[in-house]
């Protein structure tokens, strides 16, 4: 396929995500490529380092453990805002699809020990039944962590002291590179941000993905030389309990290098509560209606 052709179809595929509207940054803009030469990692008479991204090729693979490694080293100790959906839609039998789940993930780091992060509630597809998760929010100001998660009989709040979690978050992204990355028949072009290399690696086929076939199956990504998966995005088709099921899935970084993080509005209730327990870290339940 055309070089150029493909960062088009890329753009189109990532243009629509609208996540970081749900939950994160929406003033920041999305990168917008340009088309640049595609480059060889043919072997030459001297060694040289692939100008690729770590684990891509353009023999049509990707090592997605690789690309795993490169993105956690380059996304460690830098500031930013990720945010991720997931929908599940199901037939509905006439050639449409209705959705059944949407749930939302955001974190905002400032550094490794100040950050937000917040997951909606989440329904489990265990393979077999539906199971639940709570609404979680983290808060960590550098020198406490708090832990506010949404009970149905209230809010629950856990506090312990504050660690450098930069590696642990990074490994969020990097989870879902592993998973929706590990390709055959890869497409590689290239484009620019602001003069800045950008390559759009993409692939449409079928397989295993999170433990179920996936047909239909259609991904692409954009990344830096340095591995760094700045934008990702995903569909497919599988079938759980006789039903047709679509996957969407999507992340995207936005205001790398240029973040503050805020405190949440329920950390005076979270202070209290574990306050009410002569400040030792642990768990505190809050009496009170459920938000």
């Amino acid at each position: 396929m055309d070089g150029r052709a493909l960062v088009v179809v890329g753009l189109v595929v990532l243009a629509g995500c609208s996540i970081v509207a749900d939950g994160g940054d929406a003033g920041a803009p999305a990168e917008t490529l340009t088309p640049a030469p595609v480059p060889t990692t043919a072997p030459t008479a001297t060694a040289a380092p692939s100008p690729l991204p770590p684990g891509v090729t353009t023999g049509g693979t990707i090592s997605p453990s690789a690309l795993a490694s490169a993105h956690v080293r380059a996304v460690t100790s830098r500031s930013y805002v990720w945010a991720e959906r997931r929908r599940t839609l199901t037939a509905t039998g006439d050639g449409n699809w209705t959705e059944a789940r949407n749930r939302t993930r955001t974190i905002r780091v400032a550094d490794g020990d100040t950050y937000r992060w917040s997951r909606s509630r989440r329904v489990v597809w265990t393979g077999l039944t539906l199971g639940y998760q709570p609404a979680i929010e983290r808060y960590s100001d550098g020198d406490t962590r708090y832990v506010r998660e949404q009970d149905a009989d209230g809010p629950l709040y856990r506090a312990q002291p504050a660690t450098n979690d930069s590696q642990v978050l990074a490994l969020v992204a990097a989870n879902r590179v592993q998973s929706y990355l590990s390709l055959r028949n890869v497409s590689v072009s290239v484009g620019q941000v602001d003069g800045e290399r950008r390559y759009w690696v993409g692939s449409n086929g079928g397989g295993v993905v999170d433990g179920e076939y996936a047909a239909n199956y259609s991904v692409g990504a954009v990344v830096t030389p340095d591995g760094f998966v700045r934008r990702l995005s995903v569909t497919y088709t599988t079938e759980r309990r006789g039903t047709p099921t679509r996957i969407e899935y999507e992340y995207a970084y936005r205001r790398v290098g240029n973040v503050t993080v805020s405190p949440p509005d329920w950390l005076p209730e979270a202070r209290a509560a574990v306050d009410g327990r002569n400040g030792t870290a642990g768990d505190a339940t809050v009496a009170g209606p459920s938000r």
